[in-house]
């Protein structure tokens, strides 16, 4: 589930991004599932507000994973654009994993461009890699680096990049790369149906992901994991659709299709 919130932060493409007016807030809602089966669910308020967007979003396991893998979550992360740039400010989560929780607070400085986290409980060293403080410099969290992409989209780049991730409790860098132009077929009764760019992304792991693990990043393809970028209206894009295939088998979310 925690791949699946990370992704998540892609929710909102707009082109109003590059252009920061009043203040604007939306609503959105995903469903996660596996196969034909409803896992968890995801919802998001994002807010615009001068030069910067604050997301607060909310997911937890449903069906029959609940029942296996309880899980919650709750995320707030403010980030703002200075001289062209999106840059990091504030990213929390507070989550709770078979009734252990775990919180995480990450702020990062704007003069001297540092960052101070704390988290609880600390990682444990015997099931994860260290997170070295020489790593932390010119990191961002997952919302501003989802900031980045999405800008590009909406002003018809490719979506290709590389920014070097920091959450708190891991440490990563993050690729993504265009990999086609689609029409996407609805493949549930309200999932979107039109055009699509679809964007891979890849994760390199640098530190606090587990030492024993069946994922093997080193032979990830950026098609493993995408998102599907919907045109909802004429000049607006959004995540309508994303697919994460592991060991396990293929995971969606797709975005109700009453919240566009």
């Amino acid at each position: 589930m925690k791949y699946l919130v990370l992704l998540f932060v892609l929710i909102n493409g707009n082109p109003s991004f590059s252009d920061m007016g009043p203040l604007i807030k939306k609503s959105l809602n995903y469903d996660i599932q596996w196969g034909h089966i409803v896992i968890g669910q995801i919802t998001a308020s994002l807010e615009k507000k001068y030069n910067g967007f604050i997301l607060k979003l909310k997911s937890e396991s449903k069906g029959p994973l609940s029942l296996l893998y309880n899980y919650k979550s709750k995320l707030f992360a403010s980030s703002f654009k200075e001289d062209g740039v999106w840059k990091a400010k504030t990213y929390i989560t507070d989550s709770s994993v078979r009734n252990q929780k775990y919180y995480s607070r990450v702020n990062w400085h704007r003069k001297d461009k540092k960052v101070d986290f704390q988290i609880d409980p600390p990682l444990d060293l015997d099931k994860v890699y260290a997170v070295a403080h020489s790593t932390l410099e010119n990191v961002i969290d997952p919302f501003t680096a989802i900031l980045k992409v999405i800008e590009k989209v909406n002003n018809n780049k490719p979506c290709n990049s590389s920014v070097r991730i920091f959450d708190g409790r891991r440490r990563y860098n993050l690729s993504t790369k265009e990999l086609e132009k689609k029409y996407l077929i609805n493949d549930r009764p309200r999932s979107f149906m039109g055009n699509a760019v679809v964007c891979g992304i890849r994760v390199t792991p640098i530190g606090g992901h587990r030492i024993k693990s069946q994922w093997k990043p080193e032979i990830d393809k950026f098609s493993d994991i995408k998102i599907f970028f919907g045109t909802v209206d004429e000049d607006a894009h959004l995540p309508v659709r994303m697919h994460l295939n592991r060991w396990f088998g293929e995971i969606t979310l797709r975005l109700l299709k009453s919240d566009y």
